[in-house]
């Protein structure tokens, strides 16, 4: 979870550097981001993610990431947007620790190996990442985007306290969103997902420079599941310069 939130840290900050450039480098975009992780082989999958209100319109089949076997669209319940994911199976992946390269080595070191299950010679579970962006073609208001841009669906929580890592001198609120889930497995298996959506505005000038707003939210489940549940993030606006 850190290992994420440490990536965003990273993105934002990055944004942050800099001075407003030349108009020809000027550039605006979203980009939906959907991390799926799961510890066993699950079945009959499916899960309904929270999918950014009209705005974020782009060609899903530009969905990057989606594995063999698995099926995307966008559904509507009661006037909001969810990205369905199903799947007969979902196996998941493990790999081995990385080989390292010593200078002059001459062939290469073996690939490492992986397997669908933990083992001491595949250890790390690596997730399924899909991500999908979109080019409005305007500059994208990211001081208040409430009303005025795509977002999730989320709900305030009140007193909550932003968990990013950096921006707790930024505008950050707590926030939940409704999160599906449905599949078979054994009582052990750990199913943790991430939805991050979030719109900026780019420049060039002596290095890239920007602003944006930001929605990252999280859920962990245990076991089979069968209904609705809340994921639990921070909702970021105003980040950068203007």
């Amino acid at each position: 979870m850190r290992y994420h939130l440490l990536i965003v840290a990273c993105l934002l900050t990055l944004l942050t550097a800099g001075c407003i450039g030349s108009p020809d480098s000027y550039m605006s975009s979203y980009s939906y981001d959907l991390t799926i992780s799961f510890t066993e082989v699950i079945h009959n999958a499916t899960f309904l993610f929270p999918y950014p209100s009209p705005g974020f319109d782009p060609i899903l089949s530009g969905l990057y990431g989606l594995p063999d076997g698995w099926q995307a669209e966008i559904v509507t319940i009661d006037g909001d947007r969810f990205l369905s994911i199903t799947a007969s199976v979902m196996v998941p992946s493990y790999h081995g620790m990385p080989i390292a390269i010593e200078p002059g080595e001459s062939p290469l070191p073996a690939t490492p190996s992986f397997s669908s299950h933990y083992s001491e010679e595949t250890p790390v579970l690596m997730p399924e990442n899909l991500v999908i962006g979109y080019d409005p073609g305007q500059t994208i208001e990211t001081k208040n985007p409430e009303g005025t841009e795509p977002l999730l669906l989320f709900s305030p929580v009140e007193g909550g306290r932003c968990i990013i890592p950096g921006m707790q001198d930024q505008p950050c609120s707590a926030i939940t969103t409704p999160v599906y889930a449905s599949y078979e497995g054994s009582p052990e298996v750990e199913v943790e997902v991430w939805v991050r959506f979030s719109g900026g505005n780019q420049w060039w000038n002596l290095g890239w420079s920007g602003n944006s707003y930001i929605q990252i939210c999280s859920a962990r489940f245990t076991g089979p599941q069968d209904g609705w549940s809340r994921m639990h993030g921070d909702m970021v606006a105003g980040v950068g310069r203007y």
